[in-house]
């Protein structure tokens, strides 16, 4: 390395200077600034609405701040859009990946650029560049033809790095990338980091989940309501506890109160359900009081079963009980008339309705409650969202504030509330706590272990197993389609969890 090049690697590949943004009612960063080393692993972490996502977006160009300087590589940037971000080298994979899931891998990673020949799309050109671009990043094992919505969520993450370095980028932004993923696609995910940063790329990692940050950071940078609290480097000493108390000012307890709720007689009973080919032969029963776990594999079955049990999946086979009556649930409606909901793990998507207010998100799922001869109780409606938004903490400017304008965490807390109005006996959770940070976690866990001290019945899918064998008091474990395993709190391991879950 010449002297021009080691000076290079001296100035930060970012330095941000007193960065600032609002939105009605909401300082989202007040005055943040710190360096971010090239060639290096930068942890951000905080609370949903610390400013993470509002200092990314900043970034990668989709907003632009009120004031202050961004420094990249030395010279002062401007980004005001996209493109600008590309063109600096600063490239972003976001939680919720932005493909088009009909076309070929190939077709997403040249979508703007396609490849013509007289007039027509060059196939030939189309697939060969693509697999040079998978290879280029290791991903050999991912096949250019494939439509997107055929690979897995990993794979098409690993596509959309794929691209960003295609176009040369230095500076990379993930943004909760494992998410989703399986422990096989994470593993994936932190080797090609690895690469990446031995190829001087410098990596900027958002993530809720600790032991990640413990694992890959460098640096770590902890952000406060909107506030720059720190930067450091990570040590040996580093932990999960001095991280937590940055974030929330506070230490938080890790105590999901099993064994605390009077476990009842049964109040659902699946006997021999089957669904196409995700559900195959299920059988188990849930009783009130109960939080039952279901654990396994990306692709074990695990959110087919709970979506078969509320009606948005059309059923071949079984039956299912609830009170021991039995009952045929064809759709969601049946579903709710039996006193049964769902929070989707795709809450954005099939959960909320992003455009309206708060107010009406959580009224969504009780709209006759509200109304009186033909006419919506507005007054009852802010009287509902407001006893919610109390018991939640759930954090609003207001009861008008657009769903869309909220945290992760309180659009998670909106959803519950919307199906906590329905006053349902039995509630379907898929993923709780995906993007949700330490302290929020923290209080989902504890209001779901009070709801079954007043009798309802929980079921959990959760990609976390520490999540499933700190909060769950029996866990089923699926594979296939099927469940291979049957485990109570106090017998469960990480170990035999994963022993069900290869089907071993």
């Amino acid at each position: 390395m010449d002297d021009k090049e080691e000076k290079s690697m001296d100035v930060p590949a970012i330095k941000l200077i007193n960065v600032n943004k609002e939105f009605p009612g909401v300082k989202a960063l007040q005055n943040v600034s710190f360096d971010i080393d090239k060639g290096k692993t930068h942890c951000i972490v905080g609370e949903n609405g610390a400013g993470k996502s509002t200092l990314m977006k900043i970034l990668s160009g989709a907003y632009t701040p009120d004031s202050g300087d961004i420094i990249v590589d030395g010279e002062k940037a401007s980004i005001k859009s996209p493109a600008d971000s590309i063109r600096l080298g600063i490239g972003i994979v976001y939680q919720e990946l932005s493909n088009f899931s009909n076309l070929t891998v190939a077709k997403n990673l040249f979508a703007n650029n396609l490849p013509h020949k007289k007039g027509l799309i060059d196939y030939g050109k189309l697939n060969t560049d693509a697999r040079k671009v998978l290879d280029n990043a290791g991903l050999t094992y991912i096949d250019e033809t494939a439509a997107m919505k055929d690979i897995s969520l990993g794979s098409q993450q690993m596509v959309e790095i794929a691209k960003l370095l295609s176009l040369d980028i230095k500076i990379m932004i993930l943004d909760e990338p494992t998410s989703a993923l399986t422990e096989v696609e994470i593993n994936k995910l932190y080797s090609l980091i690895q690469e990446l940063k031995e190829k001087g790329i410098t990596i900027i990692y958002i993530s809720h989940k600790l032991n990640e940050i413990l694992y890959l950071a460098d640096n770590i940078t902890v952000l406060k309501d909107g506030n720059h609290v720190g930067t450091f480097k990570k040590t040996p000493e580093t932990t999960k506890e001095t991280l937590v108390r940055l974030m929330v000012g506070r230490d938080v307890a890790y105590d999901y109160k099993v064994g605390t709720s009077k476990i009842g007689e049964e109040i659902l009973a699946v006997k021999n359900l089957t669904s196409g080919t995700t559900v195959r032969d299920v059988s188990f029963s849930l009783k009130r009081g109960e939080i039952l776990g279901i654990a396994g594999l990306e692709g074990s079955g695990r959110t087919e079963l709970l979506e078969s049990i509320f009606g948005w999946r059309s059923v071949s086979q079984g039956e299912i009980l609830i009170n021991n009556k039995k009952v045929k649930i064809n759709s969601p409606m049946d579903a709710k008339k039996n006193k049964l909901a769902f929070i989707t793990k795709e809450r954005k998507v099939q959960g909320l309705f992003l455009s309206l207010d708060v107010r009406k998100n959580i009224a969504a799922a009780s709209t006759r409650r509200f109304r009186k001869k033909g006419l919506v109780n507005v007054g009852l409606m802010a009287e509902n969202a407001k006893k919610y938004i109390d018991a939640m903490g759930i954090k609003v400017s207001g009861l008008n504030q657009l769903t869309m304008n909220l945290s992760g965490g309180n659009q998670q807390k909106v959803l519950l509330s919307m199906w906590l109005t329905a006053d349902p006996d039995i509630i379907l959770i898929d993923e709780p706590t995906r993007g949700v940070d330490v302290g929020a976690k923290a209080e989902i866990h504890n209001l779901l272990r009070d709801l079954t001290k007043e009798g309802k019945a929980i079921i959990i899918v959760s990609s976390e197993m520490p999540e499933i064998m700190a909060s769950c008091d029996r866990i089923l474990v699926m594979h296939e389609g099927q469940i291979t395993g049957e485990l109570s709190n106090a017998e469960a391991t990480e170990e035999m969890i994963m022993k069900y879950a290869s089907g071993v």
